[in-house]
């Protein structure tokens, strides 16, 4: 099989049987999808629309890095395409993700450009967060927020970067295995950021291939619990930061937080319980 496309779906129903659509008549292609719990009648449709798809029904919300994980544990084939619920792979977008991947012996994974569904471009190509990420978050500033300063790296050509948006990501199944699945600590938010650290420490690459595009319409899932989703993210940015991170940098990255909270209304109380 020469590539395995992993989608995990949480109450994104109608999202979800499009995102299979825009991968169900590649050639030598196996599409396996990782219901969450869906109380939206997503499996049924799943099973209903696509019976070629491999559903795995969860009893619970194994959150994104668990499902993927549950995934790739069903996928047969040589590169793994991690493809978000609320997003679409256009077409040639496969072949040109496999054809860098086959010429970069030590690319790890490849991601493409995203577009929204107006075809306004998306950020997907950043560097690793630091403290300016941080600050810039907590108070934007309108003309930096899309750019280098911000992490952001636009590209025309294929380049290596730090890590993309992981709405759409090819993996080469011989780096999943050395550097090991995603880390499940983190139930929503920064499991690709985490694992292309580690694929960077053994040695792999990690590109970003401008020619490849793919529509995300971002936040399907995590916008039908907003408060609680921006905890969440918090949550896994200080796990982040932890794990790559000495004391001094992670008391730093608590300080900001603390600044940055005191602007914020009810939301900012589940995260303010993260640094007590």
């Amino acid at each position: 099989m020469r590539c395995s496309v992993l989608i995990v779906s949480f109450n994104t129903c109608q999202l979800t049987l499009q995102a299979i659509g825009s991968v169900a008549s590649l050639p030598d292609v196996e599409t396996i999808v990782v219901d969450n719990a869906s109380r939206d009648g997503s499996a049924a449709a799943i099973a209903r629309q696509f019976p070629q798809v491999r559903l795995v029904r969860a009893d619970r919300n194994l959150g994104f890095g668990g499902g993927v994980n549950r995934a790739s544990g069903e996928a047969s084939g040589e590169f793994l395409l991690v493809l978000n619920s609320d997003a679409c792979l256009r077409p040639g977008a496969l072949d040109l993700l496999l054809e860098l991947m086959r010429a970069e012996p030590r690319a790890a994974l490849v991601a493409p450009a995203l577009t929204y569904p107006d075809g306004r471009p998306q950020s997907a190509a950043f560097a690793f967060p630091g403290l300016l990420q941080i600050a810039l978050d907590l108070h934007p500033v309108n003309r930096l927020m899309e750019s280098r300063v911000n992490g952001r790296i636009r590209a025309r050509q294929p380049r290596q970067i730090d890590h993309p948006l992981g709405a759409c990501m090819l993996v080469r199944r011989a780096a999943w295995r050395e550097v090991g699945p995603l880390d499940e600590g983190y139930f929503m938010y920064l499991e690709e950021i985490d694992w292309c650290r580690r694929a960077r420490a053994l040695g792999w690459q990690i590109w970003h291939q401008p020619q490849a595009v793919a529509l995300h319409h971002g936040g399907a899932s995590t916008s039908q619990q907003p408060e609680a989703m921006y905890a969440q993210l918090w949550r896994s940015r200080l796990r982040y930061y932890s794990r790559f991170h000495g004391p001094l940098y992670n008391r730093l990255v608590h300080v900001l937080l603390r600044l940055g909270l005191a602007r914020r209304g009810a939301a900012a109380e589940r995260v303010r319980q993260l640094i007590t």
